[in-house]
């Protein structure tokens, strides 16, 4: 073997010595003690510029915040602003595993004709309506839906989901779900805090408290 390689043409001990110097300067990256990486050519993938969601973003912070906030999917909005990680989505675009909700914001008569609520009121689809409904209902609108949350005393007028005053007893599944979701006067959308499935379950267990109620 060492007398096939010392027989070598010039062409080809130049081509093996270049293989042999690559494979070492390859293998001089491998480094499989402690957490300490080999050679780096390219730093900016090694050290990219990843910013959190909640932290700021400081390549926006020279953006002039205008008062409106970017529309993302449907009629949602973004909470992006400068100085802000969060980014709008490219138009267009729909994120995984989710579908784009396109009833306007302001039509309440089309949601109410054309969504249906998909789930039975079952007791586990009860129990989970109840344990979501007290955690982002029930503060404003009360553990019985009577409009006595605790936040009353600061904020009036209130409406009661339940109880014989109540002005959305007649209400269609479809125009609270279009509510919960994008939101109305005050209330803020709760689209970002549930899923469709718990404010289905949501509206079943406001149906029930409505029926205690009377």
């Amino acid at each position: 073997m060492i007398e096939k390689a010392t027989n070598m043409n010039p062409v080809s001990r130049i081509i093996t010595l270049t293989i042999t110097s690559a494979l070492l300067v390859f293998l001089a990256q491998c480094n499989f003690a402690g957490n300490e990486s080999g050679i780096h050519f390219f730093l900016d993938m090694h050290d990219s510029p990843a910013v959190e969601s909640q932290e700021e973003d400081p390549s926006t912070l020279d953006e002039i915040y205008t008062g409106t906030y970017e529309k993302t999917m449907g009629s949602l909005e973004s909470w992006g602003g400068p100085g802000s990680a969060s980014r709008t989505a490219p138009e267009g675009t729909v994120p995984r595993n989710k579908d784009p909700y396109l009833i306007p914001a302001a039509d309440f008569d089309q949601a109410a004709n054309e969504l249906r609520n998909p789930l039975r009121p079952t007791k586990e689809v009860l129990e989970l309506g109840q344990k979501k409904y007290n955690t982002y209902c029930a503060v404003c609108h009360g553990n019985t839906g009577m409009g006595d949350g605790p936040v009353t005393p600061r904020f009036a007028d209130i409406p009661a989901l339940a109880g014989p005053e109540s002005l959305v007893l007649n209400w269609e599944d479809g125009r609270i779900f279009h509510i919960i979701t994008v939101g109305r006067a005050r209330m803020r959308p709760y689209a970002a805090q549930t899923t469709e499935e718990e404010r289905w379950a949501i509206i079943h267990y406001i149906n029930l408290l409505q029926k205690q109620g009377q």
